[in-house]
């Protein structure tokens, strides 16, 4: 459910193709949150969640992480939380890194 469409939308980001507002409102009136929440697919709900905290500016998602949920949402990667975590951390090391 949604895989496709969360997708759709990441590539959207990784492009630029879409600002924050716009994103905001997209994911408001074209995905059930409450369905989301309670699938079993443990990638749609994470890369979801993901997609709305970078719309309101909660949280800064850098390209490594949506390059994983891209993989993931696509077949080419198993998903795994503490993947994606460690994936997250080097990101963030390597920012901070002169």
């Amino acid at each position: 459910m949604y895989r496709n469409e969360i997708r759709k939308v990441i590539e959207k980001v990784l492009k630029g193709d879409i600002n924050k507002h716009i994103l905001m409102e997209y994911l408001i009136n074209n995905f059930d949150c409450e369905k989301i929440y309670d699938s079993n697919e443990e990638v749609v709900t994470d890369a979801f969640f993901a997609l709305k905290h970078y719309a309101s500016g909660e949280e800064d998602v850098g390209e490594d992480e949506w390059l994983y949920f891209l993989e993931c949402l696509t077949g080419r990667r198993e998903y795994n939380m503490e993947e994606k975590m460690s994936i997250i951390t080097e990101s963030l090391i390597s920012r901070i890194k002169p």
